[in-house]
């Protein structure tokens, strides 16, 4: 197999993030940073050791040209055919066991034409490090069919993207010194480029009402349009980010509305849901209870859940011929009838006999009928996307931006920056200013009213 692009004593580094309890997805993006530096250095016939300033201004100008797509790709073909027996189309990633053959379980090869040989101490090092380069190896490169538009543009990358890959490169710098490791240059001697600040724009409070009912007009399937209001609903009402919510279990759910999550940096915060929010989480949970047994035989579904579907049928008059369903219409506006009933399902251990312990699942495709299965965070930006364009919003509207817009009218409304800040879940007070744009609007008010030449 042709050997991968991989820096000196890179995959300690990793490892050592590991072991330190970064998440999987930091990992993940350090490796695939690293491994794109790599691919500069190998094409360039540059030894990491020998790098220089002047290369870490060309591969600036490598990013920006976007050569990096194409040189990537070009590994990513070869990893799939020689790693992945069963092959792999063009534009899918890797799938299957990646695990290095018995002879070389305990030995990764760096780059070709580097001496070094990163003995790996066991099983667990070689699995953990083999799904971290499948992930990498399987995601690089332009593919044919771009399964990820955003993240392939064929015109390169700009600023903020290339200033995060150098930041890896600092920190695998870092790493080096702390491991008394020889280091090529200081990690302050990486120089980030230039990037432009522009005004952090947010559609107006009206405009992302009508986005967040949206779902009840655009979605055809009454299932779907009540799911996706509620996320919309508890993404406003909460400023979660969009991989918080999605990664939201039933067991976290409560009346009382104060969720306990843990977000980026593993750093766990409560947030608070509204009454409106809870209104529809109560709402949407008829519906995901529909769907809590949907991939199991009906010898195995749990006799209180009968008796649900069977209390329900009757309540509405609905039960003919010997079928059962539930009737949406019910809907017990404040009563949080059925955020109860998961509660008494959590206490009773009920809820680990569904088929996913998540909150929001796909209700149709291929993913829904996996085990555990949980709605994906590009699926539901998809949906936001169309949303955002039948309503004619011309400012770029995403999850995140209902994020930017609970902390801005929440700031507008008088909200104390620090209790912002603790909502948020940052660390620094300077990140929630950048999410915080009532000054804008103040400053027009100023000039309108107090400025001496009107």
């Amino acid at each position: 197999m042709k050997d991968f692009p991989k820096l000196e004593d890179q995959d300690d580094f990793l490892l050592s993030l590991q072991n330190n309890n970064y998440s999987l997805k930091t990992i993940n993006n350090y490796a695939r940073d690293l491994c794109i530096f790599a691919t500069f250095l190998h094409f360039r016939g540059v030894k990491f050791k020998d790098v220089k300033k002047k290369d870490i201004d060309i591969f600036k100008g490598y990013l920006v040209a976007g050569q990096h797509l194409k040189d990537l790709d070009k590994f990513r073909k070869e990893y799939a055919r020689n790693v992945v027996k069963s092959g792999v189309k063009d534009g899918e990633a890797p799938r299957g066991n990646l695990r290095p053959r018995e002879s070389e379980s305990d030995i990764l090869t760096p780059l070709s034409g580097q001496k070094n040989v990163v003995k790996l101490t066991g099983k667990f090092e070689s699995d953990f490090l083999t799904d971290v380069y499948s992930k990498v190896y399987g995601s690089l490169g332009k593919l044919s069919k771009e399964s990820n538009l955003s993240s392939k543009k064929s015109v390169g990358l700009g600023p903020r993207s290339i200033n995060r890959m150098l930041s890896s490169l600092r920190s695998f710098l870092k790493f080096r010194i702390s491991y008394d490791l020889e280091i090529p240059l200081p990690p302050d001697a990486v120089g980030l480029m230039k990037a432009e600040k522009k005004i952090k724009k947010v559609a107006t409070l009206e405009q992302l009402k009508k986005l967040i009912e949206s779902p009840m007009v655009f979605e055809k399937d009454s299932d779907v349009a009540i799911r996706n209001r509620c996320m919309l609903e508890m993404l406003f009402a909460t400023g979660m980010r969009i991989s918080e919510l999605v990664g939201l279990d039933l067991d976290q759910l409560n009346v009382e509305g104060k969720v306990y999550i843990l977000g980026k940096g593993k750093k766990e915060r409560s947030v608070y849901m509204t009454p409106r929010s809870l209104d529809w989480l109560n709402r949407y949970l008829i519906v995901r209870l529909k769907h809590a047994f949907t991939n199991r035989d009906k010898s195995e579904q749990p006799v209180e859940m009968e008796k649900f579907f069977i209390e329900n049928s009757e309540e509405s008059g609905r039960e003919t011929s010997g079928s059962k369903e539930l009737n949406l219409e019910i809907f017990d506006k404040g009563n949080r009838k059925y955020i109860k009933l998961i509660e008494d399902y959590r206490k009773s251990g009920m809820l680990n006999k569904f088929d996913s312990p998540a909150l929001f699942i796909p209700f149709s495709g291929r993913n829904a009928k996996k085990p555990n299965a949980r709605i994906s965070t590009n699926y539901f930006q998809e949906r936001i996307v169309v949303y955002r364009k039948k309503l004619g919003i011309q400012i770029p509207t995403s999850a995140h931006s209902l994020r930017h817009g609970f902390a801005t009218y929440l700031a507008e409304e008088g909200a104390s920056p620090a209790a912002l800040q603790v909502l948020l879940g940052h660390e620094s007070l300077n990140t929630t200013t950048r999410y915080v744009h009532a000054s804008e609007k103040f400053a027009e008010e100023t000039v309108r009213k107090k400025h001496p030449l009107k």
